[in-house]
């Protein structure tokens, strides 16, 4: 009896062998994981530069990347956006950029000099690619991982000196520029280069002030400026209350002719509301075209996509977003382009920071569709451009017409990241 058990048992053991791939291979599997590039943007929406950085450029973005995966994304694979909100607050934006880490993020854009300052060390550490807007100097060390789209500050403001310089007239004396900015990076961070650079070619600077982000009254400055006898006033930061303030306060003790705006002007009329506030001839300086320019392929592409997405009168070809075209869609170019470069190479599973900054250091000439000058990268140059070109505004026409072409820098960065003069 025991032995017919036991064959019985040997039995059923075998069945179950038998059996248990059969029952595994009939039952269903699991679903595959969605594959998704994952990227981060940090914005202001709440902050002092939310009028002209604000929703407009969240939707821009948005819009774009939808574009992107609703052709396929990146061989396949959908991109998605991680957004925050850093308020223009120094601690919100380390906090935003440890839940893009934590997120799985492989880029991060900062829309702002003092979000990139304050993310790019920590993204550095962790090998994650910094894409960012205007820069100071101290972006461009090429031991760091950040990638900037425009000139720098100190290249923009060298710019402003040479164009001053050109089309002086008065033979007899040197010329002045004063500036008054924001008590912050982007008009702090380059005062000493720029100073150096003036000296080297015979223009008097200063004197230089600093202002808060929203100020109460900007005419103790403006009177310094008056009295130092300076030629020309450079407006640098962006476009925001701060900018009325100025150019009002300009206006009252006559010197508003002096502005020449460095930064942040192109969408201005969401941010002051009016074409008063600026003046008629008012000079600014941008390294982007503007929605005005309708010739331009990356100004059209913009408009289809918009017109696709989110805004059907963008699809006439009208201006859209006050004119940031070049100022918004720039970093989407970048950031898609980076990562096509990464996955054709590496391919998706071996996807990470290090493969993106293999990638972006392989552009050389890359094409902007006319939204800036074109850019390069490489392991010891993390400026992609130095070209800007200067603005003038028509206000009957209610926009700013270009006055020159594409101008390079004279102030260019060594392989360790120094400024140079030509």
């Amino acid at each position: 009896m025991r032995s017919r058990y036991c064959i019985l048992l040997v039995l059923a053991l075998a069945f179950l062998l038998v059996a248990i791939p059969i029952l595994g291979a009939c039952a269903p599997k699991a679903p595959e994981k969605e594959k998704v590039i994952k990227v981060g943007y940090l914005l202001d929406l709440t902050g002092p530069v939310s009028p002209s950085l604000g929703k407009n450029t969240l939707a821009t973005w948005l819009s774009y990347y939808r574009d992107a995966n609703d052709k396929g994304g990146i061989n396949g694979v959908r991109i998605e956006v991680l957004w925050e909100d850093y308020a223009f607050n120094v601690d919100r934006a380390v906090a935003a950029y440890k839940k893009f880490k934590d997120g799985g993020a492989y880029i991060v854009h900062p829309i702002t000099t003092l979000a990139a300052e304050a993310i790019t060390p920590l993204a550095t550490r962790d090998k994650i690619v910094v894409v960012g807007n205007s820069t100071t100097d101290k972006l461009v060390d090429p031991t760091q991982w950040h990638y900037t789209l425009d000139p720098t500050y100190t290249q923009m403001f060298a710019n402003v000196i040479d164009y001053v310089k050109a089309n002086w007239k008065d033979t007899s004396r040197k010329q002045r520029i004063a500036q008054i900015g924001w008590d912050a990076p982007l008009a702090r961070g380059h005062v000493e280069v720029a100073e150096r650079y003036a000296a080297k070619v015979g223009v008097d600077v200063g004197p230089w002030e600093f202002i808060p982000m929203i100020p109460l009254d900007t005419t103790p400055n403006l009177l310094r400026i008056r009295d130092a006898k300076a030629d020309y006033v450079v407006l640098q930061f962006g476009n925001n209350v701060s900018s009325v303030s100025v150019l009002r306060d300009a206006q009252k003790l006559g010197i508003r002719d002096k502005i020449i705006w460095i930064n942040g002007f192109q969408p201005v009329n969401a941010a002051i509301g009016n074409w008063e506030a600026i003046g008629d001839g008012t000079l600014g300086v941008s390294d982007t075209i503007f929605g005005e320019e309708t010739d331009i392929p990356g100004v059209n592409n913009q408009f289809d996509v918009l017109g696709k997405y989110i805004a059907p009168e963008a699809a006439t070809k009208k201006p859209y977003f006050d004119g940031t075209t070049g100022l918004i869609t720039r970093a989407d170019l970048v950031v898609l382009e980076t990562l096509k470069r990464a996955v054709s190479k590496v391919g998706y599973e071996k996807l990470d920071g290090q493969a993106a900054k293999d990638a972006i250091e392989t552009f050389k000439d890359f094409d902007m569709k006319g939204l800036t000058a074109p850019l390069t990268y490489g392991p010891t140059r993390r400026q992609g451009q130095s070209a800007q070109r200067f603005f003038k505004l028509d206000f009957n026409a209610k926009r700013w017409i270009p006055t020159t072409s594409w101008l390079q820098s004279n102030i260019q960065y060594d392989e360790q990241g120094k400024a140079t003069f030509k």
